[in-house]
């Protein structure tokens, strides 16, 4: 297993207050200025690009999951993950994103619109777009490729003269609208079954945000109830404290907002990246399990769900939602840690599953 060359990380902006494959099938982007709608307390980016004059850009993004400098791939072992240094392999790696936006240095938000895609099964519609990054079905070792591997996010726009892009912008999850409808009538992305198979709680819940699952040798015990064990440890974001429930959806009874809705904003700075290298491709988005799960200990569960699947009294939940940027619990949320822009390798920016994720 090759370890990644380690590469400049980029600052995060916090928040005011998402046989191998043989061609990657990329997820369209296609970005015009909706508005410009001004954010406060966006802080902390060192801006290098500014704007001369209105231009269409053409960005090419993609998203990598790693474990600590090292890529998440199927079938594979990773060791010293988590509290309790355990040995872990995949067993789901996928997420939901939406509202895509570039920020200037001013905190103004530029919003992309999403295009619809055509197929039989497109990884995005015009308001979502689903980043699945498991090489094999069901990311078995020795299963097929995937299908619906998707990894990659190609974006264009019109930036406004004389605007400094300072940062990239997106939701993690579903949107609200969409999170409490008929997965089976869904356009895909959503529909379940369909892309979203295995990705769907129910309607009152709608959708897993992101499936971060492993299975850790050994298995998982829980320390209080000799009794009480199991062999996959789960990370799943979602909404909870929906308050119609799944009956009531199906019978036309409009949803409302849940208690807890888990949407975490993911503001990631350019630091010291241009806006050229988005264009180029030369950055990519990493989503780093190892941070993920920073201070969990994955061979381990102390009650709830097995892992953290955002249950609000799940003691798992407190470490990860805050890894994340999510408050639990009544806390604050802090800053996440999880999602980071670091420079890609030239094989990161080829169009095939193996080299997007191999290293230097």
């Amino acid at each position: 297993m090759t370890r990644s060359t380690p590469h400049a990380t980029a600052p995060f902006i916090p928040e005011a207050s998402s046989s191998k494959p043989s061609a990657l099938k990329p997820v369209v982007l296609s970005a015009v200025v909706a508005s410009a709608a001004m954010l406060s307390a966006c802080g902390g980016a060192d801006s290098s690009t500014e704007i001369d004059g209105a231009r269409t850009i053409a960005l090419s993004i993609p998203f990598a999951a790693q474990v600590d400098g090292e890529a998440a791939t199927c079938g594979t072992e990773f060791q010293s993950v988590g509290a309790d240094a355990s040995t872990v392999t995949f067993a789901d790696l996928r997420l939901y994103a939406h509202d895509f936006k570039l920020v200037t240095d001013e905190g103004i938000a530029i919003d992309l619109t999403l295009d619809t895609l055509s197929g039989d099964s497109p990884a995005q519609n015009d308001r979502v777009v689903q980043l699945d990054l498991r090489d094999t079905v069901g990311c078995e070792s020795d299963a097929d490729a995937n299908p619906n591997f998707n990894n990659r996010a190609q974006v264009s726009g019109a930036v406004p003269e004389g605007v400094t892009v300072s940062a990239l912008r997106f939701t993690l999850g579903v949107p609200f609208d969409l999170n409490h409808a008929s997965q089976s009538d869904a356009a895909e992305p959503l529909r379940n079954p369909g892309r979203a198979s295995g990705a769907g709680w129910n309607w009152q819940n709608g959708y897993k945000f992101a499936s971060f699952d492993v299975m850790p040798v050994g298995g998982w015990t829980d320390p209080a109830n000799a009794g009480r064990s199991g062999s996959r440890w789960n990370v799943h974001v979602g909404s909870t404290g929906c308050p119609v429930t799944a009956s009531e959806l199906e019978n036309g009874t409009e949803p409302e907002t849940c208690t807890n809705e888990n949407r975490p904003v993911i503001t990631l700075a350019l630091g010291a990246f241009e806006l050229e290298d988005l264009e180029s491709g030369a950055v990519h988005v990493v989503i780093d399990y190892a941070k993920l799960v920073d201070g969990a200990s994955v061979a381990q569960d102390e009650g709830g769900a097995p892992g953290c699947m955002s249950g609000p009294t799940d003691p798992e939940c407190e470490g990860v939602f805050a890894n994340v940027g999510l408050s639990w619990g009544g806390n604050t949320a802090p800053t996440q840690s999880v999602f980071m822009l670091e420079a890609a390798s030239q094989t990161m920016s080829e169009s095939s599953p193996e080299s997007a994720f191999a290293a230097e």
